[in-house]
């Protein structure tokens, strides 16, 4: 008997192992298949919820009294807001006035609301710098944002599942802000949204069934980098700033432009990947000047005679180094031309699919590690059971 039982978790991990190699054949984005395997584990870790009514923190003596948060207030030790299950009705389920110094986390815990913001820091004064941490919830909300922050610079917003009608996360004078490994979906509005944040890392988020995927204002010399902005309406805007470095996003599928710059000047795109919009890949506003974009894939998105367009000036379609461009699904020969009043020109077309984070042999590493760390956790799961 035993000996049958060994066979049949055998066989439970060769299955798991050629689904994920399936699902790493089929999947539209990398980013995607990383954050979907995250969830399923904080699935397995999360099982264990607490009941807990609305957490109120007007001030930092509040996580002692009278809630009694594990922790000391320190950057090694912060206050633990942890494994509750707070669904509220016509409430916040976790709200800061704001101006708080001590340093916490909320973490691991399911937040649901019918009116408001799932997690709401700031609301009357800016958050203090580098206490903010929110890391591997999972959070409803019907009609307002699943998390938006006020100030907090250095914040850490990770690993959360998010489903919203309107803005998945929000922030707002959050210098240096730190925004990976989100899944976010169903919102009227945008996915991350990000407002007078300089210097800030969108990485590796999942931004699928918004109105935008991310959206970012005032915000210079952040970056923009390993994101899936699939199935929005559009998929990526940035607007009022400069020097950005935006590489390896996967913006398809789209029902209207790709990536739109407004006023966006002095940045870098390489690598990333426009396929299947409804409109442009990229279009490059107006007053939009002195970008570089090359080894970006184009592949049938829709514009008017091209699948970019450049009303900017002095924008460069070309790694002027390397004088290699882009690719581009209908390019036939010699220079490919870009739309728009600047006249542009990509001069030295590729002829095959640049690197980019989808198509990279690497993720197959990592696809594996999370193959194994699922499969580790089944065994303990069958060791405690046996």
């Amino acid at each position: 008997m035993q000996k049958k039982k060994f066979k049949i978790l055998n066989k439970s991990i060769l299955v798991i192992v050629l689904l994920l190699l399936v699902s790493f054949c089929i999947s539209s984005s990398m980013t995607s298949v990383i954050a979907t395997a995250d969830d399923a584990l904080n699935e397995l870790i999360l099982k264990n919820y607490v009941t807990h009514g609305p957490i109120y923190i007007d001030y930092d003596d509040n996580f002692t009294t009278p809630y009694g948060f594990p922790g000391s207030g320190i950057a090694g030790d912060p206050y633990r807001i942890e494994n509750y299950n707070i669904t509220v009705s016509g409430d916040y389920p976790i709200l800061f006035s704001g101006n708080n110094t001590a340093h916490f986390v909320i973490q691991n815990c399911l937040l649901q609301s019918d009116t408001n913001i799932g997690i709401y820091l700031g609301k009357y004064y800016e958050m203090g710098e580098g206490t903010v941490k929110i890391l591997n919830n999972i959070i409803t909300t019907e009609y307002q944002s699943g998390i938006q922050l006020n100030g907090g610079n250095f914040s850490e917003i990770t690993g959360n599942t998010i489903t919203t009608y309107s803005y998945g996360i929000k922030i707002e004078y959050g210098v240096n802000s730190f925004v990976s490994k989100n899944i976010i979906t169903g919102g009227d509005d945008t996915g991350i949204d990000l407002e007078y944040s300089p210097n800030s890392i969108i990485s590796r988020n999942n931004c699928t069934g918004n109105f935008i995927g991310i959206d970012i204002w005032f915000s210079s010399d952040s970056s923009i980098t390993y994101n899936n902005c699939s199935y929005n309406d559009r998929g990526m805007i940035t607007t009022n700033l400069d020097n950005l470095i935006v590489t390896n996003n996967i913006i398809k599928d789209n029902t209207g432009i790709g990536y739109l710059l407004q006023n966006t000047d002095d940045s870098v795109l390489t690598n990333n990947l426009l396929q299947d919009n409804g409109g442009y890949g990229i279009n490059v506003d107006l007053h939009s000047d002195n970008n570089v974009l090359h080894h970006n894939a184009f592949i049938n998105s829709f514009g008017i005679t091209s699948q970019a367009n450049d009303d900017g000036a002095n924008n460069v379609w070309y790694d002027t180094v390397a004088s290699e461009g882009n690719y581009y699904s209908d390019w036939v020969s010699g220079s490919y031309p870009i739309d728009g009043m600047a006249s542009s020109v990509d001069p030295f077309p590729l002829g095959s699919m640049p690197v980019i984070a989808e198509y990279t042999n690497s993720y197959i590493a990592i696809l594996f590690t999370l193959g194994f760390l699922a499969l580790s956790v089944i065994i303990l799961f069958y060791r405690k059971k046996k």
